[in-house]
């Protein structure tokens, strides 16, 4: 899957490494925002640079001036569904769909105090809804819309949620012990 996504998308690594870069200067003040530690902000920063690279960035397999050329709006809305665990490993594009938000629901499920959890993860879930709409309102990114991917994106997100949730309580206790045994 690596190797698919590194083949249709020479700008990963640029975007990548863009990323990088706010997610290492902002993770402090991030972090203190939501009242987390800097480790879930660099995360969820580095996530949400991840996004933007590989959902908001040109395909560029062709020349850009072609999409603004054959540039059409068009969402697909049919066959959306909740993919069965079975399929999650089986489509490349799904796989990526998920797994781009994993990361994005795990931070935000680490984002500090409840109600800033809260509220992170709402954001987060707003976040496929206006991916899409980028994709359908800039249709020379080459990119298409659609509405199967808002279903992926949100699995992903509730997945990595929940890891998030799972693994907090552990990540607090292992540092409570950390501390215990330095004093």
């Amino acid at each position: 899957m690596i190797k698919a996504v590194l083949g249709t998308m020479p700008m990963f690594w640029p975007g990548l490494l863009c990323s990088l870069v706010p997610a290492a200067l902002l993770n402090r003040p991030v972090g203190r925002l939501l009242r987390a530690h800097w480790a879930v902000a660099f995360v969820l920063l580095l996530a949400l640079g991840w996004l933007v690279t590989l959902s908001l960035l040109p395909d560029t397999q062709g020349p850009f001036w072609e999409y603004s050329r054959f540039a059409v709006r068009h969402c697909t809305l049919d066959g959306v569904r909740l993919r069965p665990p079975g399929e999650w490993l089986t489509s490349r594009q799904a796989d990526l769909d998920v797994l781009v938000f994993l990361p994005i629901g795990f931070a935000a499920a680490l984002a500090g105090t409840k109600p800033r959890v809260v509220a992170v993860l709402v954001a987060a879930a707003a976040l496929p809804f206006g991916v899409e709409a980028a994709q359908y309102a800039v249709p020379a990114l080459g990119r298409a819309c659609d509405l199967q991917d808002v279903c992926d994106n949100l699995l992903g997100l509730a997945l990595g949620a929940a890891f998030g949730l799972l693994a907090g309580p552990l990540a607090r206790a292992g540092a409570r012990s950390l501390r215990e045994g330095r004093a």
